[in-house]
């Protein structure tokens, strides 16, 4: 086999313009920007007006230059070289959303909060629905018929699905029309299935014979040790287990 390999160009790209900008912010002249007009007291965020150094939920925020045009990305003379025309004053975390086209909840700032929103948008929905508690009733409403609705669907399956089980003569038919011995969707009719079907056992002759063990559960668990699961069968465990315990006859 070869050796060369292949990669997709579009990683590549990516992978060369992260490399090319993580050079241009070791410079000297990017750390003599930031200091020059984003650690400076009077600079504050341009969204969310924090300043540099400012605790914020317990952590400390940072602020660094956005270059809000992209011809500021086409060479490192403009990347580096200030222009207030071009550029502006962010925390981290607003600079990142404003990649994404998203703002700060200006109601949000106010409560101490910082919930992001789209830059078309005036203010969150949490917010919205505080000013407008008619809507935010009706709105509550309608997930309350909803979720009721959803309710009364899945009753109406589940009596369905119980319907159609008790209707199949046979015990391997299971809801959704498959065999619980062959594993593949059955073909047979309820009416057929018993005189057609070589798998089918008729319920009237099918009886259930409890576990002869009084501390084994349906899930297989041992009622005497809470966690363990019971790996004997029927006849092992009258003769191997130490915790066996005869059930009473009704």
């Amino acid at each position: 086999m070869s050796s060369i390999t292949t990669t997709n160009p579009a990683a590549r790209r990516t992978y060369s313009r992260r490399k090319m900008l993580a050079k241009w912010l070791r410079d000297p002249r990017w750390k003599q920007m930031l200091a020059e007009h984003a650690y400076i007291p009077e600079a504050e965020c341009v969204y969310c007006h924090r300043k540099h150094g400012q605790i914020w939920n317990g952590k400390p925020v940072r602020l660094t230059i956005n270059h809000a045009s992209r011809h500021l990305y086409l060479s490192e003379e403009l990347y580096l070289t200030w222009d207030s025309q071009y550029m502006e004053i962010t925390c981290l975390s607003c600079n990142r959303k404003y990649e994404r086209g998203m703002k700060p909840c200006p109601s949000c700032l106010k409560k101490g909060k910082m919930v992001y929103i789209l830059d078309r948008d005036s203010e969150c929905n949490p917010c919205y629905m505080e000013k407008n508690p008619v809507e935010l009733q009706r709105t509550q409403e309608c997930q309350d018929s909803f979720k009721k609705s959803i309710k009364d669907y899945n009753s109406r399956r589940a009596d369905k699905n119980r319907d159609d089980k008790a209707a199949r003569p046979c015990v391997s038919w299971k809801v959704g029309n498959t065999c619980a011995i062959s594993g593949v969707e059955c073909p047979f009719t309820k009416s057929r299935m018993m005189t057609l079907c070589p798998d089918a056992v008729s319920k009237k002759k099918f009886v259930k014979i409890p576990f002869p063990c009084d501390r084994r559960m349906l899930n297989q668990k041992c009622r005497r040790k809470p966690g363990l699961v019971c790996s004997y069968n029927r006849t092992t465990c009258k003769t191997k287990c130490g915790y066996f315990k005869e059930r009473q006859k009704l």
